[in-house]
Protein backbone atom coordinates (compact mmCIF):
# COMPACT_ATOMS: atom_id res chain seq x y z
CA UNK A 1 0.00 0.00 0.00
CA UNK A 2 2.88 2.73 0.79
CA UNK A 3 3.91 2.24 -3.11
CA UNK A 4 0.71 4.41 -4.13
CA UNK A 5 0.86 7.16 -0.81
CA UNK A 6 2.25 10.48 -1.81
CA UNK A 7 5.84 10.76 -1.13
CA UNK A 8 4.92 14.11 1.50
CA UNK A 9 1.94 14.12 3.90
CA UNK A 10 1.38 17.21 5.43
CA UNK A 11 -0.75 17.61 8.91
CA UNK A 12 -2.12 21.33 9.51
CA UNK A 13 -4.40 22.46 12.01
CA UNK A 14 -5.41 24.49 14.92
CA UNK A 15 -3.31 23.75 18.03
CA UNK A 16 -4.65 20.59 19.98
CA UNK A 17 -5.76 19.23 16.94
CA UNK A 18 -3.54 15.80 17.19
CA UNK A 19 -1.00 16.68 14.53
CA UNK A 20 2.24 15.89 16.20
CA UNK A 21 0.29 12.58 17.95
CA UNK A 22 -1.57 11.77 14.65
CA UNK A 23 1.83 12.61 12.96
CA UNK A 24 3.83 10.21 14.77
CA UNK A 25 1.32 7.37 15.19
CA UNK A 26 0.80 7.69 11.07
CA UNK A 27 4.62 8.16 10.62
CA UNK A 28 5.19 4.55 12.34
CA UNK A 29 2.45 2.39 10.90
CA UNK A 30 3.17 3.72 6.80
CA UNK A 31 7.24 3.52 7.87
CA UNK A 32 7.48 7.07 6.81
CA UNK A 33 10.15 10.04 8.99
CA UNK A 34 8.12 12.20 11.04
CA UNK A 35 8.95 15.73 10.92
CA UNK A 36 7.42 18.00 13.39
CA UNK A 37 8.26 21.62 11.76
CA UNK A 38 8.61 23.68 15.40
CA UNK A 39 11.16 21.14 16.38
CA UNK A 40 12.83 20.99 13.43
CA UNK A 41 12.70 25.38 13.37
CA UNK A 42 14.24 24.85 17.11
CA UNK A 43 17.11 22.46 16.15
CA UNK A 44 17.70 24.99 13.33
CA UNK A 45 18.00 28.22 15.47
CA UNK A 46 19.43 26.52 19.10
CA UNK A 47 16.06 28.13 20.47
CA UNK A 48 12.69 27.32 21.50
CA UNK A 49 9.94 28.62 19.72
CA UNK A 50 8.78 30.96 22.54
CA UNK A 51 11.88 32.88 22.69
CA UNK A 52 12.08 33.19 19.00
CA UNK A 53 8.54 34.81 19.43
CA UNK A 54 9.61 37.09 22.76
CA UNK A 55 12.89 38.02 21.19
CA UNK A 56 12.64 38.03 17.34
CA UNK A 57 8.52 38.36 16.77
CA UNK A 58 6.82 36.14 15.15
CA UNK A 59 7.88 37.74 11.63
CA UNK A 60 11.29 35.85 11.93
CA UNK A 61 9.58 32.87 13.46
CA UNK A 62 7.41 32.67 10.43
CA UNK A 63 10.48 33.17 8.07
CA UNK A 64 11.93 30.13 9.67
CA UNK A 65 9.22 28.22 9.65
CA UNK A 66 8.99 28.71 5.77
CA UNK A 67 12.76 27.91 5.40
CA UNK A 68 12.21 25.12 7.48
CA UNK A 69 9.22 23.86 4.90
CA UNK A 70 10.66 24.48 1.76
CA UNK A 71 13.87 22.57 2.88
CA UNK A 72 12.05 18.96 2.80
CA UNK A 73 9.95 20.05 -0.34
CA UNK A 74 12.91 17.25 -2.26
CA UNK A 75 12.28 14.87 0.54
CA UNK A 76 10.06 11.32 -0.28
CA UNK A 77 8.46 9.17 2.56
CA UNK A 78 7.90 11.89 4.97
CA UNK A 79 5.36 13.24 7.43
CA UNK A 80 5.35 16.98 8.57
CA UNK A 81 3.57 18.18 11.46
CA UNK A 82 3.17 21.94 10.57
CA UNK A 83 2.34 24.59 13.35
CA UNK A 84 -0.98 25.70 13.44
CA UNK A 85 0.03 29.41 11.98
CA UNK A 86 1.46 27.64 8.94
CA UNK A 87 -1.19 27.98 7.11
CA UNK A 88 -1.11 31.92 7.48
CA UNK A 89 1.98 32.48 5.11
CA UNK A 90 1.00 32.86 1.24
CA UNK A 91 4.28 30.74 0.26
CA UNK A 92 3.28 28.27 2.90
CA UNK A 93 -0.22 27.15 1.57
CA UNK A 94 1.49 27.07 -2.17
CA UNK A 95 3.60 24.07 -0.41
CA UNK A 96 0.80 22.49 0.94
CA UNK A 97 -1.04 22.38 -2.07
CA UNK A 98 1.71 21.52 -4.52
CA UNK A 99 4.47 20.03 -2.85
CA UNK A 100 2.73 17.18 -0.33
CA UNK A 101 -0.80 15.83 0.39
CA UNK A 102 -2.22 17.92 3.35
CA UNK A 103 -4.83 16.76 5.59
CA UNK A 104 -6.73 19.58 7.88
CA UNK A 105 -7.16 18.00 11.20
CA UNK A 106 -10.19 20.19 12.63
CA UNK A 107 -10.74 20.02 15.95
CA UNK A 108 -13.80 22.49 17.12
CA UNK A 109 -12.99 25.14 19.50
CA UNK A 110 -14.76 23.70 22.42
CA UNK A 111 -12.63 20.59 22.25
CA UNK A 112 -9.73 22.41 21.75
CA UNK A 113 -9.72 24.40 25.03
CA UNK A 114 -10.19 21.03 26.21
CA UNK A 115 -7.16 19.57 25.08
CA UNK A 116 -4.85 22.32 25.24
CA UNK A 117 -6.33 23.28 29.76
CA UNK A 118 -3.70 24.47 32.14
CA UNK A 119 -0.74 24.53 29.40
CA UNK A 120 1.64 27.11 29.47
CA UNK A 121 4.25 25.90 26.86
CA UNK A 122 2.76 27.59 23.44
CA UNK A 123 2.51 31.76 23.09
CA UNK A 124 -0.74 31.64 21.68
CA UNK A 125 -2.10 30.22 24.81
CA UNK A 126 -1.03 33.92 26.71
CA UNK A 127 -3.09 35.37 25.13
CA UNK A 128 -7.22 36.12 26.27
CA UNK A 129 -9.52 33.44 25.45
CA UNK A 130 -11.46 35.64 22.92
CA UNK A 131 -8.20 36.70 21.25
CA UNK A 132 -7.44 32.42 20.43
CA UNK A 133 -11.04 32.25 19.23
CA UNK A 134 -10.70 35.23 16.89
CA UNK A 135 -7.65 33.76 15.58
CA UNK A 136 -9.23 30.17 15.84
CA UNK A 137 -12.08 30.92 13.20
CA UNK A 138 -9.52 33.47 11.10
CA UNK A 139 -7.67 29.98 9.97
CA UNK A 140 -10.62 28.55 9.20
CA UNK A 141 -10.91 29.05 5.62
CA UNK A 142 -7.39 28.52 5.17
CA UNK A 143 -7.13 25.04 6.69
CA UNK A 144 -10.29 24.30 4.91
CA UNK A 145 -8.12 25.93 1.44
CA UNK A 146 -5.77 24.00 1.38
CA UNK A 147 -6.25 20.30 2.85
CA UNK A 148 -8.35 17.63 3.38
CA UNK A 149 -10.81 18.00 6.24
CA UNK A 150 -10.75 15.31 8.88
CA UNK A 151 -12.72 15.54 12.25
CA UNK A 152 -10.73 14.44 15.55
CA UNK A 153 -13.70 15.49 17.82
CA UNK A 154 -14.32 12.20 20.33
CA UNK A 155 -12.29 10.11 18.05
CA UNK A 156 -9.19 8.11 18.60
CA UNK A 157 -5.92 8.81 17.04
CA UNK A 158 -5.86 4.76 15.61
CA UNK A 159 -9.34 5.65 13.84
CA UNK A 160 -8.00 9.21 12.11
CA UNK A 161 -4.65 7.81 11.54
CA UNK A 162 -6.70 5.06 9.39
CA UNK A 163 -8.58 7.38 7.63
CA UNK A 164 -5.73 9.49 6.45
CA UNK A 165 -3.77 5.86 5.20
CA UNK A 166 -7.40 5.46 3.12
CA UNK A 167 -7.58 9.15 1.97
CA UNK A 168 -3.87 9.40 1.11
CA UNK A 169 -3.69 5.63 -0.88
CA UNK A 170 -6.81 6.64 -2.81
CA UNK A 171 -6.15 10.62 -4.31
CA UNK A 172 -2.44 10.55 -2.98
CA UNK A 173 -0.51 11.61 -6.03
CA UNK A 174 0.97 15.40 -6.55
Amino acid sequence: MCQKLPPRISLIGFMGSGKSSIGRLLAGKIAYTFIDLDELIEERTGKSIPEIFAREGEKFFRDYESEALYSLADTAKLIIAAGGGAAVQPANRIFFLNQSYTIYLKVSFNEFLKRTKGRTNRPLLKKPPSDIEALYYDRLPLYRQIGREIATDGRSLEEITTEIITQAALGGSL
